[in-house]
C-alpha cells in the first residue's frame, strides 16, 4: 500500500511542477483577447536622461525617402512638445520665486522666445538609432530615435534672452539653471 501511495504521490507531484513549468502567465486585452508585447524599434533609446532631450517615433510610406521624413518629423514634433513642456515647468517655478512686475507678461515673452530656440534646435538634433524595413502591406516603415542635449537648449535660452533687454533685467541665470536642472532630472526619474 505504501509503494502504490508513493507511487501515486510521485506522479501527482511530477504533473503539478510540469504543469507550473508549462504554464505561461497570459495576460488579455480589456476585450478578452490575448495581449502580445511588440518591440518597437529604437523606442528603447528614445528616453531622455538628465543631460539629453530625446524622443523616438515612426514614419510609414510606399517610398522609403518619404517614410524616413515621415519618422523624423514625427520624432521632432515629439522632442519639441517635449522640451517645451519642460520649460513651461521650469519658467512657472522660476517666475514663483522672483520678483517680476507682471508674470504673465514675463512668462509669455520668455515661452515664445523658448518657442523660437527650440525651433532653432531643431535642426542641430542627432539621430542615435534608425532602423527601416518593410510590412506586411509592403510600405516601407522607419524608426528612429532622436536626441538634443540640455546644453543646446539652455544656451539658446541664454542667448535668446541676451537679445531681450525686457527679459534680461528680470533674469536670474543661476536660479534658473537650477530650477532647468531639477526639470532635466525629474525628466530622467519618469523615463520621458
Amino acid at each position: 500500500m505504501k509503494m502504490k501511495f508513493n507511487g501515486l504521490f510521485a506522479v501527482l507531484l511530477a504533473a503539478s511542477v510540469m504543469g507550473m513549468v508549462s504554464c505561461k502567465p497570459k495576460v488579455t486585452t480589456a476585450d478578452g483577447g490575448d495581449f502580445k508585447e511588440i518591440k518597437v524599434p529604437c523606442q528603447d533609446k528614445g528616453y531622455s536622461d538628465a543631460m539629453t532631450f530625446r524622443a523616438a517615433a515612426m514614419g510609414s510610406s510606399l517610398n522609403m525617402a518619404t517614410s524616413k521624413d515621415k519618422a523624423l518629423l514625427n520624432a521632432k514634433t515629439r522632442l519639441a512638445g517635449l522640451i517645451e513642456s519642460t520649460i513651461k515647468a521650469v519658467t512657472e517655478q522660476y517666475t514663483n520665486e522672483i520678483d517680476v512686475g507682471d508674470k504673465k507678461e514675463f512668462e509669455q515673452s520668455f515661452e515664445q522666445m523658448v518657442r523660437d530656440v527650440t525651433k532653432r534646435t531643431l535642426v542641430e538634433v542627432a539621430i542615435i538609432c534608425e532602423k527601416t524595413g518593410k510590412n506586411a502591406k509592403g510600405e516601407f516603415e522607419t524608426y528612429l530615435a532622436i536626441e538634443v542635449s540640455k546644453d543646446a537648449i539652455y544656451n539658446g535660452v541664454n542667448k535668446g534672452i541676451s537679445k531681450d533687454q525686457k527679459l534680461q533685467l528680470k533674469y536670474d541665470q543661476m536660479k534658473f539653471k537650477e530650477k532647468f536642472d531639477e526639470e532635466m532630472e525629474k525628466l530622467e526619474r519618469q523615463g520621458r
